[in-house]
């Protein structure tokens, strides 16, 4: 079946597991809108944790003004560089971050 992880090595020598093998509920969800016809220009995201740098992107680009996210997502600087270049508003209801049994 393959592995659901992909790990990945950073300029500091720190390692972190991606997932490879789905789409992401932020993705869906912007799918699924856009399937629907229904705008989401100013709209706000609940997910789980901070989006990825991917998620962030499409965020973005769809006009998504603010994100709340249950957790922090242990690889998130760039998300939350480019929200707030973007003057997208992110609220974290935990100061923890996700964690998977599988890292």
């Amino acid at each position: 079946m393959g592995h659901l992880f992909r790990k990945s090595i950073h300029e500091d020598g720190s390692v972190t597991n991606h997932c490879v093998r789905t789409v992401h509920a932020e993705q869906n969800a912007i799918c699924q809108a856009a399937k629907r016809g229904i705008s989401i220009d100013g709209g706000t995201v609940y997910c789980k944790m901070t989006p990825c740098r991917t998620c962030a992107m499409l965020i973005i680009n769809c006009g998504i003004k603010r994100v709340v996210c249950e957790k922090h997502y242990h690889d998130e600087e760039d998300s939350m560089r480019m929200f707030k270049e973007a003057g997208v508003k992110i609220e974290h209801l935990e100061d923890t971050v996700q964690t998977y049994k599988d890292m």
